[in-house]
């Protein structure tokens, strides 16, 4: 008896030693792969294993020294994260059959390159923009067409330092498979992607990552300015010898023009939206809820007022809902030339109550509903307890219903 009961105690602990050093030696077995497989262009070295079973788990202290250059790439830790051992052993049986898991959570985190460096030089030469930041960026500052490392320098960085997260899973409420991707920049700034694609379009498999394309569902992109605004405000205006406000009255007339030349004329209102996101930081995001799932190539071919129609897009800048994010071209009917008048930029949807849009039959409207859903489409029919809205669309167009209970806000095209 007392042998069966030391053996009662024992089996729990071995079998977790057991599944901690399987765990341990699969982590060992994928990290040796990667650096046979990268040994013809870099040299990869880690620290430790870390191989907890309720805890991420992962390699930390990476090194990676490409052959070409005499300079290192650094990532503090690479990590899986897990909700439990259910989680992990669901994992486990997924990697061995090539097929995809339910739910991954993955994410590199302190990834550091020297600006000093060659890599971020050769980053940044070779193409030719920002290592922080989009191309409208270095806008008016001193006519630079983006920051290369030694401008990063003079604001104060010293290196490129980033962490990333991956996450996707199975939404079977939504019927979605739902993706969160973001960068982190220290002391800069973090772009962040939420997606989701139908079910019944998502990859199961890893080889079916590189060959299907799915549509979109939903998605929505997040940028937050963590002091590089400030920082480049400051650099770019002591480089032109004004004050920073200066700086910023001349960035945003750049932005003005480059986004009309653009074919997107944009409004009054997300211009000031955009001047307090730069002066003041906070957040810039952009949701879309297509009416039906979009295909990425499709949107490719639209112009920027079909895209808006399209994608029903909606943008909140630091705290604030834009309304209006292009001007509205009217097109006027030819005239003889002597009394040809010049097209008129108008910005010209107007709140109107529900009560009233009998009266606007056939106009182009721009519907909020409760649940902050943007749909832009026309208006068919209007009946006692919903509306009949009419969207356009590539090759076609789609009608669908909206009851009236669901509306928050309407405003119409006059």
């Amino acid at each position: 008896m007392r042998k069966l009961l030391i053996l009662v105690v024992l089996l729990p602990v071995l079998a977790y030693a057991g599944v901690k050093g399987y765990l341990w030696y699969s982590i060992y077995s994928h990290m040796e792969d990667i650096k046979k497989a990268a040994a013809p262009v870099a040299t990869i070295e880690y620290e430790d294993i870390r191989a907890p079973l309720n805890e991420p788990f992962g390699v930390t202290g990476i090194t990676v020294v490409p052959h070409l250059v005499s300079d290192t790439i650094r990532i503090r830790s690479a990590l899986v994260h897990t909700n439990g051992i259910r989680d992990l052993y669901e994992l486990g049986k997924k990697v061995f059959t090539e097929e995809l898991p339910q739910r991954l959570e993955v994410s590199l985190n302190q990834i550091s390159i020297d600006l000093n460096g060659e890599i971020a030089s050769l980053m940044a030469n070779n193409q030719k923009t920002n290592l922080f930041g989009t191309p409208l960026d270095a806008l008016a500052c001193a006519e630079r067409e983006f920051f290369s490392p030694t401008d990063l320098l003079a604001m104060g960085y010293e290196q490129l330092s980033v962490d990333t997260e991956f996450q996707y899973g199975v939404n079977r409420v939504k019927e979605s498979v739902d993706l969160f991707v973001k960068f982190r920049i220290r002391d800069a700034t973090s772009l962040a992607f939420d997606l989701s694609i139908p079910r019944s379009q998502a990859p199961t498999s890893r080889d079916q990552l590189s060959l299907q394309i799915p549509q979109l569902k939903d998605f929505s992109i997040n940028i937050e300015d963590l002091s590089f605004n400030e920082r480049r405000n400051k650099y770019c205006a002591d480089l032109s010898g004004v004050t920073s406000a200066a700086f910023v009255d001349r960035h945003l007339d750049q932005v003005k023009a480059h986004a009309d030349d653009s074919g997107f004329p944009v409004s009054d209102e997300l211009l000031a939206a955009y001047r307090q996101y730069v002066t003041d930081s906070g957040n810039i995001t952009v949701s879309a809820n297509p009416l039906d799932p979009v295909d990425l190539m499709t949107l490719l071919t639209l112009n920027p007022r079909q895209l808006l129609e399209w994608l029903s897009l909606d943008v909140n800048i630091a705290g604030k809902n834009i309304q209006e994010l292009m001007v509205i071209v009217v097109e006027e009917e030819e005239q003889p030339e002597e009394d040809a008048k010049p097209k008129v930029l108008l910005d010209t949807y107007k709140p109107t109550p529900v009560a009233e849009l009998d009266q606007h039959v056939n106009r182009l409207l721009k519907i909020r509903t409760v649940d902050g859903k943007l749909h832009h489409a026309y208006l068919s029919v209007v009946s006692q307890d919903a509306l009949v809205l009419t969207q356009e669309l590539v090759g076609g167009s789609a009608t669908f219903r909206l009851p009236i209970a669901q509306i928050d806000e309407v405003r119409v095209l006059h």
